[in-house]
């Protein structure tokens, strides 16, 4: 595959100062086609922050990035921990997507009809954000916080995409589990799949080589390897709205095992070919966007973070700190791009249509190169 133009278009991204590094892989059903590391994991010191979204100068540079750099994931950690949790204990009988949240829980009336579900195509009505903290109950207490709100609209009507409602599914996961969401998550997810070093709470477990997110006054400096997401910091560090800690590597194992609709090669399918079929079929089409188990659908109409390229049906999730994974739905397709665009403050938004651009060009590269072969053969 042709890459100079894509190497060309990601270095432009460090130089526009999109964001300060970013780590990307491109490959389909077969593997790895292309990866490469750009750029420094921070770029200010703590005591001389940055508040630019496109910084002048830059107060501290540390070591290149490399290949064994984690990068906190934020909501990738949706279809990375708990949907992968919630589709293995479907296969296992242990939960169904029309289970009523008031099996797990004392809820009120308001919310009964929420369903599994609900949760994980972000139709329950629950709110999308607020700060779990302001409430001044414990993290103990979140679910009861959660319950506590009103509906933001009635459930099923529409497509919100709720943070909030997948905490609460995180919660309904580990009472099913039987331990965190952590434990879970390697037992079930990570470790079969071979993701050697994708976790939560990275600090706890000794890595040191993390890229650094957004400065945090009441941390005193910048967020790197404590959680970016506010909500998923104040349940310690492990919550399904965010918290995976991961590498390139480790990542595009994730990704590959999505192209091949839940297989390993030389292994046993992670996930049933049901079970990924379910999971990426688009359950909320003609509402605000399209949503699947967990997943964004790529719904052609709409502008979507796949850029104008990837079909209908297309699937992946992105990231509030810049990270992002796209698998094509007709191809198998899979990119990974891992930014920490929040580095430069959560405003810097260069990085929006920069990716959008950047996947335009790797379709239509990979289209031009690689499918005219492997259609021959």
């Amino acid at each position: 595959m042709r890459t100079e133009k894509i190497n060309e278009m990601l270095q432009e991204g460090i130089a526009n100062k999109y964001f300060p590094c970013a780590a990307f892989a491109i490959g389909d059903k077969d593997g790895l086609l292309y990866k490469n590391y750009y750029g420094v994991t921070r770029c200010f010191d703590d005591n001389n922050p940055c508040f630019e979204a496109v910084p002048e100068r830059f107060t501290g540079v540390t070591p290149p990035l490399n290949e064994k750099t984690l990068f906190d994931m934020a909501s990738c950690s949706k279809i990375m921990s708990a949907t992968m949790l919630a589709l293995r204990f479907i296969e296992e009988g242990k939960i169904t997507l029309f289970d009523s949240i008031s099996r797990f829980f004392d809820v009120p009336e308001d919310k009964k009809d929420i369903e599994i579900r609900h949760l994980l195509t972000h139709t329950s009505g629950i709110k999308q954000h607020f700060l779990l903290e302001n409430d001044g109950r414990s993290p103990e207490q979140a679910v009861e916080i959660i319950l506590s709100q009103e509906l933001a609209y009635p459930t099923g009507t529409k497509v919100a995409y709720s943070c909030m409602g997948f905490i609460l599914l995180g919660k309904i996961l580990e009472k099913v589990g039987g331990a965190p969401l952590d434990v879970l998550a390697e037992k079930f997810v990570f470790k079969p799949l071979g993701m050697k070093n994708t976790c939560y709470n990275p600090l706890e477990k000794g890595y040191t080589d993390i890229a650094a997110t957004e400065y945090v006054e009441s941390v005193g400096g910048y967020k790197q390897g404590l959680v970016h997401d506010e909500n998923a910091l104040f349940l310690r560090g492990v919550s399904a709205n965010a918290g995976v800690f991961s590498t390139l590597d480790d990542v595009t194992v994730f990704a590959q095992m999505l192209a091949n609709k839940g297989e390993i090669k030389g292994k046993e399918a992670f996930l049933a070919p049901s079970t990924m079929k379910a999971a990426i079929y688009d359950y909320t089409r003609g509402k605000e966007e399209g949503r699947g188990l967990g997943f964004v659908i790529r719904e052609v109409d709409t502008l979507s973070a796949m850029g104008d390229l990837y079909p209908d049906g297309s699937y992946g999730h992105n990231g509030f700190t810049g990270t992002s994974i796209y698998v094509h739905g007709d191809t198998g397709l899979y990119i990974v791009l891992l930014t920490n665009r929040v580095h430069f403050t959560r405003a810097s938004q260069g990085l929006y249509r920069f990716r959008r651009m950047l996947f335009n060009l790797c379709v239509s590269e990979y289209e031009k190169t690689e499918l005219p072969f492997k259609k021959k053969n």
